[in-house]
């Protein structure tokens, strides 16, 4: 889910760049392995893209959080006529029950959700774009940074994460490509020409750090909930998520 200081949902906090646990020469054999991933999430620039998302398209996020507070008031009173026993929750009995009567309630509630998506969708889409863009210009920056740390390390092959069963945490150079590309690049635009339209490799980028957010944001909310039993307590606001380091990477290199 978007929000103002990240396009998941509110992304994914996941740990921040991760630092050597071994001395470089513990890669074997000149091996390495990098996350474009990893290096794009945690990147300087990517960080200041998102706040000045956050501020540019302010009004955007505000609708969509409005139009979201709308859907919820429309659907309160459709669900409850599912809910037959008056509990407060609608349960799979119920639901098919309604399902197989052919509720008129169920396409009801399924028109108020596709057309929110679709709002959602629109209103979503500038800033969509504005981050897509930014990991464009961060990737172009990427060879370079990881040829610089090739030739430092001596390193003579890099592969991606996953063709690895183990290795020590000094064979990720994912970090050390990201402190490469900070010394280059601390910003990047966030302002797309009309015609331009973002590569695979940047869509599933931005897909992989969708999710990773989407998990932590998850996870944080569970371990902020009450133990059963235990008065429930005022949740502090959400933190913005950092970008992390994905089981596996968006396209190897």
């Amino acid at each position: 889910m978007i929000t103002k200081k990240r396009m998941i949902a509110s992304l994914l906090a996941a740990p921040a760049a991760f630092a050597f646990a071994a001395p470089v020469q513990a890669q074997v054999a000149g091996i390495a392995y990098a996350n474009p991933t990893s290096v794009v999430g945690n990147s300087k620039a990517f960080a200041a893209a998102n706040e000045q998302i956050g501020t540019t398209y302010k009004s955007s996020f505000d609708q969509m959080q409005q139009r979201r507070t709308a859907l919820d008031a429309e659907l309160k009173p459709l669900v409850s006529q599912l809910d037959t026993n008056k509990d407060g929750k609608v349960t799979d009995e119920e639901l098919k029950v309604a399902q197989n009567a052919k509720n008129p309630v169920l396409e009801k509630i399924k028109t108020a959700q596709e057309k929110a998506q679709a709002d959602m969708a629109r209103l979503s889409n500038p800033a969509s774009r504005a981050e897509l863009f930014a990991i464009e210009g961060i990737l172009r920056k990427y060879e370079a940074a990881q040829k610089a740390v090739v030739d430092a390390r001596k390193i003579s092959v890099v592969l991606s994460p996953e063709v690895f069963m183990y290795a020590p945490d000094s064979a990720d150079i994912s970090p050390a490509i990201t402190a490469e590309i900070d010394k280059t690049t601390p910003t990047v635009s966030i302002a797309p020409p009309a015609d331009w339209e973002p590569g695979r490799e940047t869509l599933a980028i931005q897909q992989q750090l969708v999710q990773i957010a989407q998990i932590r944001a998850y996870q944080q909310a569970a371990q902020q909930r009450p133990p059963a039993g235990a008065p429930a307590a005022a949740a502090p606001a959400a933190a913005k998520p950092a970008a992390g380091k994905p089981a596996k990477p968006a396209e190897p290199r």
